[in-house]
């Protein structure tokens, strides 16, 4: 148990455990077969879970709860707002379930869909990470477009009837409440693969976001890794 103590510092599973490189592999893996199933790898975890917030980290989710809502409205949707991209998206906020810090992403072998990024350690757990912007077809920046733009690079994990998805995005603005009235019909200058995806657009800060059908968007990552 000393010796597992000792990897457990060094996080073993990313150096000689199934997502590390490095040999000679672990000789737990005999008893094992799967980081997963190790006392080490489930500690980790939940001293993951146990730890204090980071200060950083409560202090952005402090500063998105108590900003000035508008006054809600029968029927106003709460969304949370982000940038992929040039693009601003929404999502129902009841679907989010935490924030997290950029993290390793490990290819899953033997996989060739383009939205499937591979899988994340998140709190000790494995997640599937996904890539929005590959699904909706949005093009990558110009080369200095976003110069001056402040990037507090994220990923979001949303949580739907216990399907979990991660998914890396560029910058958070926030929860702000939408008044249905406010949505305007998707203009066919939008991409196919982002119209689709789209349930409506609104103006936000003197600029259009996309609020995006989540049923429709969650039912297609499922349907894609199968």
């Amino acid at each position: 148990m000393k010796d597992l103590v000792i990897l457990k510092k060094e996080n073993c599973w990313k150096r000689i455990g199934v997502w590390g490189q490095e040999t000679p592999r672990c000789p737990e893996l005999k008893r094992v077969i799967h980081c997963r199933n190790c006392e080490v790898f489930t500690q980790a975890g939940r001293n993951l879970l146990e730890r204090e917030l980071p200060e950083e980290y409560k202090d952005e989710w402090t500063q998105i709860l108590v900003e000035k809502k508008e006054e809600e409205f029968p029927g106003t949707l709460s969304a949370v707002i982000f940038r992929i991209q040039g693009e601003l998206l929404a999502l129902p906020a009841r679907l989010f379930a935490e924030i997290i810090d950029p993290s390793l992403v490990h290819s899953v072998p033997h996989r060739k869909n383009q939205v499937l990024l591979g899988v994340t350690n998140v709190h000790g757990e494995i997640q599937l990470c996904v890539s929005l912007q590959r699904l909706l077809g949005l093009e990558e920046e110009a080369p200095g477009k976003d110069e001056g733009r402040k990037r507090y690079k994220r990923m979001m994990v949303v949580n739907k009837d216990g399907e979990k998805w991660v998914f890396p995005v560029d910058e958070i603005h926030g929860i702000y409440q939408v008044r249905p009235e406010r949505f305007q019909n998707v203009p066919v200058t939008v991409a196919k693969a982002k119209s689709t995806f789209t349930r409506g657009i609104f103006k936000w800060d003197d600029k259009y976001v996309a609020f995006l059908d989540d049923e429709l968007l969650l039912y297609t990552l499922s349907r894609s890794i199968q």
